[in-house]
């Protein structure tokens, strides 16, 4: 089924590579302010147990969850919206009842601030997905500390290993990490990672164009006792259908979302 909103090819395919730059310099920074990763480790608390947002897809049967996002901009969207009134949107998106909320949290190309989960948490009781470039444990540690109840890793960025041992620190934080892929070498990464979550992204992240019927056929390779998800390319009901009749448990929507006029009318269209 074709996006109807579906962006034009980024120009560059460079992408992820001029992300990861910033995302590496930023990190940079940030570790000038501890003498090691031990010392970030003794700092930050531990929760045994943050099922909140695995919970939700175990507790629906039959019913779609849907993951409702916040993003101010992205390559292919650079205005999406305003952070003066983002918290009253994630509100609207409680009241109209979505199940989560995810929130992108990278800066420089969309627009995002870790700090924006702590204070949405403070306005709904909705479980927290941070969605971020992670490729180093510090980001985990903040992710920790900052209140998030779930983190998107990005299984293309890393290597397996490397995957690995983010899912477990991830869950001995107490975070529910979610592996996101868009290839069958994803997957395979996935699947060895031990991760409970698999979100398969119909947006190719080196080109920006969607195809959600190769990332249907992906999702239906996931094998069975993983929860499944299919991030991007929703504009309606129809989309969030292909998705639920591919296997999976959860939509994350975004762009359309970002750019509804009515928040409300819109989640419940999408609520099968």
């Amino acid at each position: 089924m074709q996006n109807r909103l579906q962006p034009q090819k980024v120009k560059s395919n460079m992408f992820l590579e001029k992300i990861v730059a910033k995302k590496k310099f930023d990190l940079s920074q940030i570790k000038l302010r501890f003498q090691n990763i031990d010392t970030l480790d003794n700092q930050t608390s531990r929760k045994s147990d943050n099922s909140c947002f695995l919970n939700m897809f175990r507790a629906g049967k039959n019913k779609i969850s849907l993951i409702a996002e916040i993003k101010f901009s992205s390559p292919t969207n650079p205005t999406l919206g305003s952070h003066a009134d983002f918290l009253g949107r994630v509100i609207q998106y409680e009241s109209a009842g979505a199940d989560a909320i995810s929130i992108i949290t990278e800066k420089h190309f969309f627009k995002g601030d870790i700090s924006f989960v702590s204070q949405v948490k403070k306005e709904v009781s909705l479980p927290i997905l941070q969605k971020d470039f992670v490729i180093d444990p510090i980001q985990i540690y903040e992710a920790k500390n900052t209140g998030s109840d779930a983190l998107l890793l990005i299984a293309r960025l890393v290597s397996s290993l490397e995957l690995k041992n983010f899912v477990s620190l991830c869950f001995s934080l107490g975070i529910e990490p979610v592996v996101e892929i868009n290839s069958e070498e994803d997957l395979e990464k996935a699947v060895d990672s031990g991760t409970n979550i698999i979100a398969v992204n119909a947006r190719d992240l080196e080109t920006f164009t969607i195809d959600l019927n190769k990332a249907c056929l992906l999702i239906q390779k996931i094998p069975e006792h993983f929860i499944k998800l299919g991030f991007s390319g929703i504009n309606s009901e129809n989309e969030v259908l292909q998705y639920k009749k591919a296997g999976a448990k959860g939509v994350l929507v975004g762009t359309s979302l970002m750019m509804t006029n009515n928040i409300k009318n819109f989640i419940k269209s999408l609520q099968l």
